[in-house]
């Protein structure tokens, strides 16, 4: 036997053995890039996606909280101008896949088709959107965005394409909702916002309802004009009215004193002030457990004419002002027990001449912004306050 040659062979064995491990274990280290760099791009791209989606849907559902919205809620759900709503909220949406790209991409495309408006049950996490209900009822937006061979193009691979897999489909979905159920204010974090006015809630509810439309705003501009919008204005101080129905708050102490109030209205009330009149620096309206909280403020039924100036100062501007369900006393003596908040624009003010020309004219908006405070315990507003959130 020739022993050279038998060790000669054992080791050309071991060599093709090794070659043999090698090549596989290349076509698994292939095979794992592919899994890691691949998938990890798929990855990439889904949570890109997510985050236009979701940045899509909050600003698609600010919709909700524009004067077009509010013609359609005091119209009853027109369908015509719900329109309007619609396309407002699809090109926020847009606007924002436009500025957003996703793995490698400038921009994220997001076709009008991938923007529902509809409604969802805020108090449920899987409540689906419903596209059938009242226009006027509508609070939520659902975004979808894709990456595919019809949107945005799909993700392309670099090594699974050894397998014959070249591409794969991306897609996210996010909606986001106009969340009503308001518990309260917080004027600390939202300063300048809440002026010392009230009106019996009656009275916001019927003007509200069937109020003078003598003035429109031009937000180009930034300008009240005197023409009608479609949207009736709140008199805060109708001539016409008795004075339970209205008042200027002395909000820190009793009997403020007119530059004090002039202060309020120019800037708002501050928060040391609001503590210093109710305890805390938040308004909240229901406990936890949905019921009712009312806070008796003192206050004067009339306007003062020394004011006037400080008013016109914050015309165009977008302010909170108290609701009131009660009145005791009268005069400087008077007491309103105040129930809620509510916004609007103000659009005039006149506190000279005959008394039907006099007037503070307040036209309501929707409002979702910093220091509006959510809770599921409270009630609805109908639409009218509340927050922007994220559902899911």
């Amino acid at each position: 036997m020739n022993v050279r040659k038998a060790y000669r062979t054992k080791d050309h064995k071991r060599r093709a053995v090794v070659v043999v491990q090698v090549v596989v274990l290349l076509g698994l280290l292939v095979g794992t890039a592919a899994l890691t760099i691949d998938l990890g791009g798929m990855f990439a791209a889904r949570a890109d996606l997510q985050r236009t989606a979701d940045a899509a849907a909050l600003a698609a559902v600010s919709g909700y909280v524009t004067d077009d919205m509010m013609l359609v809620r005091l119209a009853d759900g027109d369908s015509e101008l719900f329109d309007d709503v619609v396309n407002m909220s699809q090109a926020r949406g847009v606007s924002i896949g436009a500025s957003n790209g996703t793995y490698g991409t400038d921009s994220t495309y997001l076709p009008n088709s991938d923007i529902t408006l509809g409604w969802i049950d805020v108090t449920s996490a899987t409540s689906p959107i419903d596209i059938t209900a009242a226009l006027d009822q509508n609070n939520a937006v659902q975004v979808v965005a894709r990456r595919n061979g019809s949107f945005n193009g799909p993700v392309e691979f670099l090594f699974a394409s050894i397998f014959g897999y070249y591409s794969g489909n991306v897609t996210a979905t996010a909606t986001a909702a106009f969340d009503d159920r308001v518990l309260g204010f917080d004027p600390g974090v939202s300063p300048g916002y809440l002026l010392p006015f009230t009106i019996n809630r009656t009275e916001f509810e019927t003007q509200l309802a069937a109020g003078n439309d003598d003035y429109s705003f031009d937000n180009a501009g930034n300008t009240v004009d005197n023409s009608a919008d479609g949207i009736g204005e709140i008199d805060i101080y109708p001539g016409n009215l008795a004075p339970g129905n209205f008042g200027l708050l002395n909000i820190g102490t009793p009997n403020q004193s007119t530059l004090a109030l002039a202060a309020h209205v120019e800037n708002g009330v501050p928060a040391q002030d609001l503590a210093a009149e109710i305890g805390t620096t938040t308004l909240a309206f229901f406990d936890s457990s949905g019921d009712p909280i009312t806070y008796p403020i003192t206050g004067d039924p009339g306007i003062k004419a020394a004011l006037e100036s400080s008013i016109e100062l914050r015309v165009g501007d977008i302010i909170a002002f108290l609701l009131h369900d009660m009145v005791v006393e009268q005069g400087s003596n008077a007491v309103y027990t105040i129930t809620d908040i509510r916004f609007g624009r103000l659009m005039d003010v006149r506190v000279k001449g005959a008394s039907h020309q006099r007037g503070l004219w307040i036209q309501p908006v929707l409002f979702a912004g910093p220091g509006v405070i959510l809770d599921p315990a409270a009630p609805s507003t109908n639409g009218r306050l509340g927050q922007l959130v994220l559902v899911r």
